[in-house]
């Protein structure tokens, strides 16, 4: 269809017009906004910044002022006359006393008064915190006590533990025997009363952090914790550095400093810029709802214009989705003699197309939905088939001890009493034995082939594989037909039908099982004419009459979602296309139903050109011949299962001869390059070097062994394998096997010899 010109189209210029105008209406305001916010919001930072630097400098002149004043204040006391008259008295008690007294006089914010001699030793004391260490104390601040004996200034800040205080040292004469220096130290706390003063003066929140713990603080206690974590990280990126943070909701630009002649002290001003942020998020809040509003009323102006324009454009998307439903008879009128005009023509046009090539598509459709339902089902058997094999292998080797020695047990025990328990278990092992032989057979991997078959034995392979599985559904099978060469042969793949087989009776099984209790499956066969019927019905509760017509559909299924995928009659009809035969149905609600199969019987000459197939039994063994004695011969036995070599090597020493029975291939290539064998038996498959090496080996170096050589498998017989006994003659035997085929092979090969 040739494409419209966009340019020509008026409608296409009017959406246009409608995307700029409603993306300039919202970018507008919105860059309009995020300018004002960014603004607004840096000069609230930038303030704040700036307030908070203020009030460090006033944080600053405080503490010196307040340490000024405190020396201005204790510099006299030692030339008052009492601190003189108790000075004279030279007692120890007497002046500590007296230092409890200034204590009490200096008020409460005075925590610790001590005299030191000049060589530190410590005279008296006073302390309000009897847990205050006064000799960690005096050491502290010794190097204050040596800077005002010197004639220094004698005033520094102190953190001690959790506390901060201003030390100020006054230099003094003690007579004690004769003239003494020292100096009177009074340590004045930093306390929650000199932080609240300077809040007034810098008006911020300020922290005291002595040595990593609160020291005092305008804050709670748990919001100065807070605060203090946070400052620790201003503090990493370096002394002064201003960073903002959050305490409950409230923003704050933070300060954290230290006091370098002060170790361990630290604080942190806190300056809130919360109420400037309230105020600027009302601001926002204002210009978004204008904003809001005017692009609604913009967009409700400009959208009403647009729509009017585009009302032909309408229509046609109307008459577009109906032909995308499947309604081709829609037809778009003439709107006039615009683009509008000439789309509707060519709609038209394309939907007549579309008509005419839906019908070839659906039958493209049919064909492959079929193809792909039988790719799905041979998917799932190949991964059966892999898992049933590696299980088929596992079980053969014990199934042939388990026969063998209920075997040799036969020949040797004579009490009556004893013989039908090992007639038991070798019925037990020889059913076994079929029921993983019919596995093998169904699940093996081939490519489809047309051979003539027995439908009576392949029947009863997929009965034996299903029994338990249908036996503990509470669904009993009945066998209508007789032995199984009384029905004529067909034409198939064995497989195949096995699939069909197992389809049927598994949505037989599945039926009655949510139905009833007592559940019943007939399988009938009989010859019909030209044709073989087959007829598998059950009592479950039917199909109902709406269904029947789509029954073998590919994708229709009646199971609820995740319990079937439509898939397993549609394969089953299209096998029977392919086998030449037919299948239906016959139901009613309640009363189960009958799936009707006819396939047609073999044709004269196609029976004399093709092989007869039974099933999926294991092929049969040469005829058991004389047995000779075996003495004065010997076997060599090569297995990996110790239990089939010790069935074997007592078997043949019963028989005389002399055996020797070996793990692996490789120990017993070392024991033929010095010793020659009558007869060779060896596994097909072995970790490490396996049978066919071995032959392929005696092959080239002893031809002679070689021909002696016997093979014994319990694996699936592949194409492979197949292939390699044709091509150099060999026989095999399949396990389990039964002591007389055993005994005839290696009797066979004694006298080809």
């Amino acid at each position: 269809m040739p494409l419209i010109d966009a340019r020509k189209l008026r409608v296409s210029l009017q959406a246009k017009v409608l995307i700029v105008v409603l993306a300039f209406l919202v970018l507008v305001p919105a860059i309009t906004l995020w300018l004002v916010n960014r603004h607004v919001s840096r000069q609230v930072q930038d303030e704040a910044r700036l307030t908070l630097e203020t009030a460090e400098a006033v944080f600053k002149q405080s503490l010196e002022i307040r340490s000024r004043n405190l020396r201005a204040r204790f510099r006299n006391v030692v030339n008052e006359p009492r601190f003189k008259a108790v000075s004279q008295l030279g007692d120890s008690k007497t002046m500590t006393a007296y230092l409890n007294d200034l204590l009490e006089e200096f008020g409460e914010d005075n925590e610790v008064i001590l005299f030191t001699r000049e060589d530190g030793e410590l005279l008296a004391s006073a302390r309000r915190d009897a847990s205050l260490s006064i000799e960690d104390f005096s050491k502290t601040v010794r190097p204050t006590v040596v800077l005002a004996l010197e004639g220094g200034q004698g005033l520094d800040y102190l953190a001690f533990g959790n506390r901060i205080y201003t030390v100020v040292a006054v230099s003094g004469t003690v007579r004690e025997r004769g003239p003494l220096t020292g100096a009177l130290v009074v340590a004045v706390r930093l306390g929650e009363s000199a932080v609240q003063e300077m809040k007034a003066l810098t008006r911020t929140e300020i922290l005291l952090v002595a040595n990593g713990q609160v020291a005092a603080s305008t804050l709670p206690a748990a919001d100065a914790f807070e605060a203090m974590t946070d400052a620790a990280a201003a503090q990493a990126e370096g002394a002064g550095a201003i960073r903002d943070f959050e305490i409950k909701e409230e923003y704050f630009l933070a300060l954290a400093t230290d006091d370098r002649n002060a170790p361990g002290f630290r604080y942190v001003l806190l300056s809130s810029y919360e109420q400037r942020l309230r105020a600027l998020a009302r601001t926002q809040r204002l210009l978004v709802g204008v904003s809001v509003g005017g692009i609604l009323l913009s967009a409700l102006v400009v959208w009403f214009f647009v729509s009017r324009a585009t009302r032909p454009l309408r229509e046609l998307r109307d008459m577009a989705e109906a032909v995308g439903r499947g309604d081709f008879s829609k037809k778009v009128e003439k709107f006039s003699n615009d683009e509008c005009g000439e789309v509707a023509v060519a709609f038209n046009r394309m939907t007549v197309n579309l008509q005419s090539s839906r019908a070839e598509l659906e039958k493209a459709v049919v064909t492959l939905n079929n193809t792909q339902a039988q790719l799905v089902q041979s998917e799932k058997l190949s991964a059966v088939g892999q898992f049933v094999a590696g299980v088929a292998h596992e079980l053969n080797n014990p199934l042939t001890a388990v026969i063998g020695f209920s075997d040799l047990l036969k020949e040797t025990v004579d009490d009556p009493a004893i013989r039908p328990q090992i007639d038991l278990i070798a019925r037990s092992g020889q059913r076994c034995q079929k029921i993983v032989q019919s596995l093998l057979s169904f699940s093996r991997q081939h490519a489809p082939e047309r051979k003539l078959l027995r439908l009576g034995a392949l029947i009863d392979d997929i009965l034996e594989i299903m029994a338990y599985d249908l036996r503990t559904s509470g669904v009993e099978v009945v066998r209508e037909f007789g032995e199984v060469d009384a029905l004529p042969p067909i034409v198939g793949d064995a497989h195949q039908l096995q699939q069909v087989f197992v389809n049927l009776l598994s949505n037989a099984r599945q039926a009655i099982q949510g139905f009833r209790k007592d559940g019943r499956i007939a399988v009938r066969a009989f010859v019909a004419g030209e044709t073989i019927r087959l007829e598998f019905q059950d009592n479950g509760p039917g199909i109902k009459p709406e269904h029947l017509a789509k029954i073998f559909d590919p994708f229709f299924t009646t199971k609820p979602v995740g319990k079937g995928t439509g898939l397993g009659l549609s394969l089953v009809y299209g096998i029977m296309q392919e086998h030449r035969g037919t299948i239906r149905v016959k139901s009613e609600v309640g009363q189960g139903a009958v799936f009707i199969i006819e396939l047609p019987v073999a044709t004269a000459a196609e029976q004399a050109s093709m092989k007869l197939k039974g099933g999926g039994s294991r092929p049969p063994m040469a005829a058991t011949v004389s047995v000779k004695s075996g003495i004065g011969k010997s076997v060599l036995v090569i297995d990996d299962e110790e239990w089939i070599l010790s069935l074997t090597e007592e078997l043949l020493r019963r028989e005389g001869y002399e055996v020797v029975a070996l793990l692996s291939c490789e120990k017993a290539l070392e024991i033929l390059s010095g010793r020659k064998f009558d007869v060779i038996v060896s596994d097909w498959k072995m970790p490490g070097l396996n049978g066919i090496q071995l032959y392929e080996h005696l092959r080239v170096h002893d031809p002679e062994s070689a021909r002696r050589l016997l093979f014994m498998t319990g694996d699936v017989m592949s194409e492979t394998f197949e292939r390699f006994l044709e091509r150099n003659a060999k026989t095999y035997l399949s396990k389990p096997f039964a002591l007389r085929d055993f005994r005839a092979a290696v009797a066979a090969l004694l006298g080809a010899a």
